[in-house]
């Protein structure tokens, strides 16, 4: 049973203890009416999934919230929906004083610097949340789900056992908001920053949405947002791994860029090549 529902962005955000997964939960409310923005958040996931139906660890402690999305624009243009979302999420950060020290880690990631004097090309390798976002067709016609898990909090991790370590580069290491806002941790709560993240996110997608109605989405849905998007990924222009989705590396080579259906284009030695999100993972070397 829900703790609270609290009014904003003109649809309920929902709280509760305990769900299997947010997006399920979403994708039920979605389909039984639920308006645009209307999002549930909970204090843990006991079924939680990431991309390509990975399981992802979700104990208490950490946000985890899924908003619905009804964007009214004709349904492949969805693809654009993670890089818009993550774009809202970033937004939201930067409000809490994190500008420069945050970024998108193509395609479902927002990374975090914890040293602001590293200008290294691995600066970034932090995880501070992924975004899931999955799409559904309905009598009222298309809709989306974007879930976020942001770590609140610390997270421990288990060394690699000695003899056990991958020969792919490494994951990228968890950081939390605590870690990052340091002093101001403490005036940080999660409906907080649960209504900050649902509210960027809505203004993004609402922004992007007017832009498709305004015709500039017809080379390709993400032709709108590509240049802003850019100067939100620390990874671009410098050395990548391309790995495969069990981690194998694949190619290396210089991240390039998107193209306007957000596959990444990446500079090997032999040619550019494009990849799309469902087949590679990005690493910086």
């Amino acid at each position: 049973m829900a703790d609270e529902m609290l009014s904003g962005n003109e649809a309920p955000l929902v709280f509760e203890a305990s769900v299997p997964s947010t997006n399920d939960v979403a994708i039920d409310a979605a389909l039984g009416g639920v308006p645009h923005g209307w999002a549930v958040c909970a204090d843990e996931q006991t079924a939680g999934r990431g991309r390509r139906g990975h399981t992802w660890a979700s104990p208490a402690g950490s946000l985890y919230m899924s908003v619905v999305l009804r964007p009214q624009v004709p349904m492949q243009h969805f693809i654009a929906l993670p890089a818009v979302c993550a774009m809202g999420v970033i937004d939201a950060l930067h409000g809490l004083g994190l500008a420069g020290s945050v970024g998108i880690k193509w395609p479902n990631d927002i990374v975090a610097r914890v040293d602001a004097d590293d200008r290294t090309p691995t600066a970034f390798d932090n995880k501070l949340a992924g975004i899931l976002v999955e799409a559904r067709a309905s009598e009222a016609g298309p809709f989306a789900v974007v879930g976020m898990g942001v770590n609140m909090h610390p997270v421990e991790i288990e060394a690699p056992a000695e003899g056990n370590v991958p020969k792919a580069p490494r994951a990228l290491t968890p950081v939390s908001l605590d870690e990052l806002l340091g002093e101001a941790a403490g005036t940080v709560e999660v409906p907080d920053v649960a209504r900050r993240l649902r509210d960027a996110v809505i203004a993004r997608v609402d922004a992007w949405a007017a832009l498709v109605h305004e015709g500039r989405a017809s080379a390709g849905p993400l032709a709108p947002i590509l240049s802003e998007y850019f100067d939100l990924v620390p990874m671009l222009g410098h050395q990548v791994a391309v790995l495969s989705p069990n981690g194998h590396l694949m190619n290396t080579g210089v991240f390039a860029g998107l193209d306007v259906w957000g596959r990444a284009c990446v500079m090997t030695p032999g040619g550019e090549q494009t990849y799309p999100a469902e087949a590679v993972s990005l690493r910086a070397l």
